[in-house]
């Protein structure tokens, strides 16, 4: 027996999931329970939100697979053992320096910039630090030395192409998934311009890289392995991926920061015990405990993507529905991670639900912001690190105060980004 269906015709479908996704499919929940299905064109999909099924199909990676057919497949787990190789622990590690380094420059500006009085976009300023982050630790570069190389380049434009390019930065799950079913994906205006000047960037990563090579990196890997117009578009996919994971979750970290002052207070006075005042680094993160409730949080309030989809390779039962073979399930981090039957107060902020104590009453997986299992997202630990890192040494020395007025709701085609940014006002501790 398949789940309860949606009784909309395709039509409604396609509107609802990629005109107002989050609404839409949370309203399908709460009208039909854990479990409905739907169809689009030839595609049987079935939504599934209950945390053991949930965990039953993460762990059933032989069936659940990323793509819909083992060519595809296959080429998708070739080009991620690469990349997964430049995330080993032992990488990770040594990546967190220039997080610490990049942290303490970002802070500098903020500083001058809250000398100011103006408005500042934080979620821009988190996209320059991540990008600087970006370009010493997984392109292996020297920031200082790649600037001088490239004069006219202005990091602040890679940021604002970023968000103009389209399928760059901001994982649209609905056409990664379901492109063939669709309707052509409307394209942002300016997104060609944009990516173009993306491509130029990606080549003067390549060619910095080229003058001062160095073995056993990431860049190392694909211009080994690649052409060069291979490489510059597989910079963009890691550039876009990057970013999608980790600005979301620091930018909207300092805007709740901005909300809540006695949230402010009990970070701060962590941040005051472990650091006093110096830059944070990996050493520090055991002492840092209230700080990365804080980001796991952020991560259900706000996750970077709003669902995951596996395709089922042959027929399987979830909780007395019929998953057929070679057909989809979905699974959202949104609404999963807003459902009161999985969340206590769901819309509320509160670091407490990540205390060790309470983690130890979560059953199944009602939370996945990096997904779960085997495909999974390469770059988990890399966020999480870096994102505390920053946080930590941001928040200890600048107080944020959320400008009114603002629409801060995600957009969910630009992975759950704010609509257009996130504006405080910033004042030195």
């Amino acid at each position: 027996m398949l789940a309860p269906t949606t009784g909309l015709d395709e039509a409604a479908l396609v509107k609802g999931l990629t005109e107002d996704p989050l609404s839409f499919t949370k309203n399908l929940k709460d009208q039909l329970g854990d479990f409905f299905s739907f169809k689009i064109g030839s595609a049987q999909i079935t939504f599934v939100n209950d945390p053991l099924a949930i965990e039953e199909i993460f762990s059933d990676g032989s069936n659940y697979k990323k793509k819909r057919n083992e060519g595809e497949e296959g080429h998708y787990l070739g080009m991620m053992a690469g990349i997964c190789a430049m995330f080993t622990p032992e990488q990770v590690n040594a990546y967190t320096n220039s997080m610490s380094i990049a942290s303490e420059r970002a802070l500098r500006r903020l500083q001058d910039l809250a000398g100011s009085g103006s408005p500042v976009d934080v979620f821009h300023e988190m996209m320059r630090l991540t990008l600087e982050i970006q370009i010493e630790s997984l392109f292996s570069l020297d920031l200082k030395l790649f600037l001088a190389d490239h004069p006219a380049f202005d990091l602040d434009q890679v940021c604002r192409d970023l968000m103009t390019a389209d399928r760059v930065y901001g994982f649209d799950p609905v056409y990664a998934g379901l492109a063939d079913y669709l309707p052509p994906f409307t394209t942002t205006a300016g997104s060609d311009e944009a990516k173009a000047s993306l491509l130029v960037f990606a080549g003067n990563v390549i060619e910095s890289f080229n003058k001062n090579p160095k073995e056993n990196t990431l860049l190392a890997y694909l211009t080994n392995n690649m052409p060069h117009e291979q490489v510059a578009q597989t910079i963009l996919v890691l550039l876009g991926a990057h970013h999608e994971v980790a600005v979301p979750a620091i930018s909207r970290a300092l805007q709740v920061l901005g909300e809540n002052t006695s949230l402010k207070t009990t970070l701060t006075d962590e941040l005051n015990k472990a650091l006093g005042g110096r830059v944070a680094t990996q050493a520090d993160l055991p002492n840092l405990a209230y700080t990365q409730m804080f980001l796991h949080e952020v991560r259900r309030l706000y996750p970077c993507v709003w669902m995951v989809m596996r395709w089922s390779r042959e027929e399987r039962v979830l909780n007395g529905f019929t998953i057929p073979k070679d057909s989809v399930v979905m699974m959202s981090q949104w609404v999963s991670h807003h459902d009161p039957s999985h969340f206590s107060n769901p819309e509320s902020f509160d670091p407490a639900r990540w205390s060790d104590e309470n983690i130890k009453k979560i059953q199944g997986v009602p939370y996945f912001p990096f997904s779960k299992g085997i495909r999974s997202c390469a770059g988990e630990q890399f966020a999480e690190i870096q994102d505390a890192i920053i946080l930590a040494t941001i928040a200890q020395s600048i107080d944020f105060s959320l400008c009114p007025g603002q629409n801060l709701s995600p957009l969910a085609r630009r992975s759950d980004a704010p609509q257009e940014g996130i504006l405080c006002t910033l004042a030195r501790h």
